[in-house]
């Protein structure tokens, strides 16, 4: 969301079609025109009605300043990349991130790549192997790192540099699969995901980080499988999507108010629907949740789920 009244989000397309965009006023969702050149939209980020950015999987990106589309060009990387994240911090600054397929002496592996706008340009940064981003409300930039080899870790970007934390003490030999975050402030950071223990069956995970230490979520709710994504509620709980839960298909979105767990009437999307992402307005009690199942193969939906 980047106001009291407005929200974006972007899908991809149907077959040989563009992928949609749309515009929250307040009431409803409206299709806007996409920006010249623009055919395939895969993240939208912004700060504000007259701040708005959209990307494609190239990391092409346009801005929507209130009134109109304006080109700003891509990172300066060779291409094919795909691009995992994007966030606009500021009115100018922008992340994107991404990986590039490579082979290494027969060993097929995927580069990260790192990114940062600014009026100036495009320039290259060090990556710590970015898959997600994350900003708080006082501006802080948070990304979720590392990949099955590395195993997952959180940074935080001071300014100048990015900044290991420390990753909680797994259970030797589990394999953690750290989703998404939420970056509240430098002392509440969430992150969702699942975990897979050895000789054991995959759960879900929520971890509340507060400045000095890492805080799992007590008493998860019986048969959770994986949170795909997470968005705080303003009140020290959180907002939750999941991928499959339970096997029960409208189990899907819940709500953790720091003690305990209910679920949220969702939609019934049969055929292993998946919550994409989630926002909320600030200061407000209204979500949104993006969502569909993508395995569902020519037959697969979309639904933009709305709490107020």
């Amino acid at each position: 969301m980047t106001g009291h009244d407005d929200a974006w989000a972007v899908g991809d397309p149907g077959e040989n079609e563009s992928g949609p965009v749309l515009r929250w006023d307040g009431r409803t969702w409206r299709s806007v025109a996409l920006p010249p050149g623009l055919r395939y939209p895969r993240v939208v980020s912004g700060t504000s009605p007259g701040n708005v950015w959209i990307f494609d999987g190239d990391a092409n990106a346009w801005q929507w300043d209130g009134r109109r589309w304006s080109a700003r060009g891509r990172p300066p990387w060779k291409l094919p990349v795909l691009l995992e994240d994007a966030v606009v911090t500021g009115p100018g600054e922008v992340w994107v991130a991404g990986g590039q397929d490579e082979d290494v002496a027969g060993d097929p592996r995927r580069r990260p790549l790192l990114a940062r706008w600014s009026p100036s340009g495009w320039s290259i940064v060090s990556s710590p192997g970015t898959r997600r981003f994350g900003v708080s409300a006082s501006g802080g930039l948070w990304a979720l790192t590392g990949d099955g080899d590395t195993g997952p870790a959180l940074e935080r970007w001071d300014g100048r540099r990015w900044t290991v934390v420390s990753a909680p003490a797994w259970p030797a030999g589990a394999k953690v699969d750290l989703s998404d975050l939420a970056a509240v402030s430098d002392r509440e950071v969430w992150v969702a995901g699942s975990i897979l223990p050895p000789g054991g069956s995959q759960a879900a995970l929520l971890m509340r980080w507060d400045g000095d230490r890492w805080n799992p979520a007590p008493a998860l709710p019986a048969g959770a499988i994986a949170f795909t994504a997470v968005a705080s509620d303003g009140h020290g709980g959180v907002w939750l999507g999941a991928s499959n839960y339970s096997y029960d298909n409208h189990r899907i979105l819940l709500h953790f108010d720091g003690r305990s767990w209910t679920y949220e009437k969702a939609p019934r999307v049969h055929n292993d629907p998946v919550v994409f992402g989630l926002a909320t307005s600030p200061g407000q009690d209204q979500v949104f949740a993006v969502g569909g199942n993508p395995s569902y193969d020519e037959d697969s939906q979309a639904w933009i789920w709305t709490r107020s």
